[in-house]
């Protein structure tokens, strides 16, 4: 468990997520880096005004909260409204782009497995070869 159960979103430090977007601001709520969740990530996104990120496809869904602004989410070319308080569920394997239609930043929560983020992937994986070498040390130990 995280030494530290609160806090303040934007006290968070951003990582890179200039392949999804260049202008897009990420920072991870709830991961595997901080301890709270392993099999799923919580990403808060900041998109700002005039941006999108441009149309891609992946096997994993995504889970989509609107918390600030106005945007929307294309999936296989039918628009899904986004502005405040909205939420949706992206399919696996659909194409989808989302875009910031209103005035300001679009900020919103996304949820996707692990897999589904680089960051989070790698740190799991990282973790995971380090518990199998703590493994085999104590197997050769003993």
């Amino acid at each position: 468990m995280s030494e530290k159960n609160w806090g303040k979103i934007l006290d968070i430090e951003t990582q890179d997520a200039s392949a999804v977007s260049p202008n897009i601001v990420k920072r991870t709520v709830f991961g595997p880096e901080n301890g709270f969740w392993d099999d799923y990530v919580l990403r808060h996104f900041v998109l700002p005004e005039g941006n999108s990120v441009p149309p891609h496809t992946h096997d994993w869904d995504h889970l989509i909260i609107s918390i600030g602004g106005h945007g929307n989410v294309v999936v296989d070319g039918e628009p899904w409204d986004l502005e405040q308080g909205n939420w949706t569920c992206v399919p696996g394997g659909t194409v989808h782009a989302y875009n910031n239609v209103g005035k300001g930043d679009f900020v919103f929560l996304c949820i996707v497995p692990v897999c589904g983020d680089p960051q989070a992937k790698k740190f799991a994986m990282r973790r995971e070869r380090k518990a199998k070498k703590e493994e085999t040390e104590v197997a050769t130990s003993a």
